[in-house]
């Protein structure tokens, strides 16, 4: 069964998260980041028949590139990066939205590679305490019933305060469990 957004419906949706940093060197293959496991909750309220606010939390390590040259450092982090924003819906099955993201570094940042000599003090954004971007993503239904859907969200983030010559924008993969938490009120009208 499709999913028909009606004004007053909230949805909540759950699962594993993969995401990885939009960068490959071939000079320095070492360097290139892997896909980084996490989760994902997005919650959807229908304004009308079309369209949704959207507001997602994903917890998940990333990946920080900076490049000097023919140099680079990596550092990873854990990331809370909670967006907000607007969902149009194409037709009952495929869904676009586009977000403001805030993301929060949480812990210490791991040096995963460095071509920089000991010493040589080269900072990633992984060691600030926010970043911001836009999320833009496609959302397509694989399965549903009434109050139950399994969904498959695909998500680019577009950093918007990266440093330079830093690599930090990301795409991941959402493979969730939606939940109808809240049904359109139905009006009864009496006749007289």
């Amino acid at each position: 069964m499709a999913y028909i957004p009606e004004e007053g419906q909230v949805t909540a949706t759950l699962g594993p998260y993969w995401s990885k940093t939009n960068f490959e060197s071939t000079t320095s293959p070492e360097a290139n980041p892997s896909f980084m496991t996490g989760l994902g909750l997005v919650a959807l309220g229908d304004i009308n028949n079309f369209s949704s606010l959207e507001i997602t939390m994903f917890y998940t390590p990333k990946d920080f590139i900076r490049q000097q040259g023919d140099e680079f450092i990596v550092e990873r982090s854990q990331l809370l990066h909670i967006g907000m924003g607007y969902r149009y819906w194409i037709n009952p099955y495929f869904s676009s939205s586009l977000a403001f993201y805030s993301s929060y570094t949480m812990g210490d940042p791991m040096v995963v590679y460095t071509d920089f000599p000991p010493g040589q003090d080269i900072n990633t954004s992984a060691r600030d305490t926010t970043e911001y971007g836009f999320d833009w993503s496609i959302q397509g239904q694989l399965w549903g019933s009434d109050q139950v859907a399994v969904i498959l969200d695909t998500r680019y983030s577009f950093s918007v305060t990266p440093k330079q010559g830093e690599h930090e924008d990301t795409y991941g993969v959402l493979l969730g469990l939606r939940y109808l938490v809240q049904e359109e009120k139905k009006v009864e009208t009496r006749k007289p």
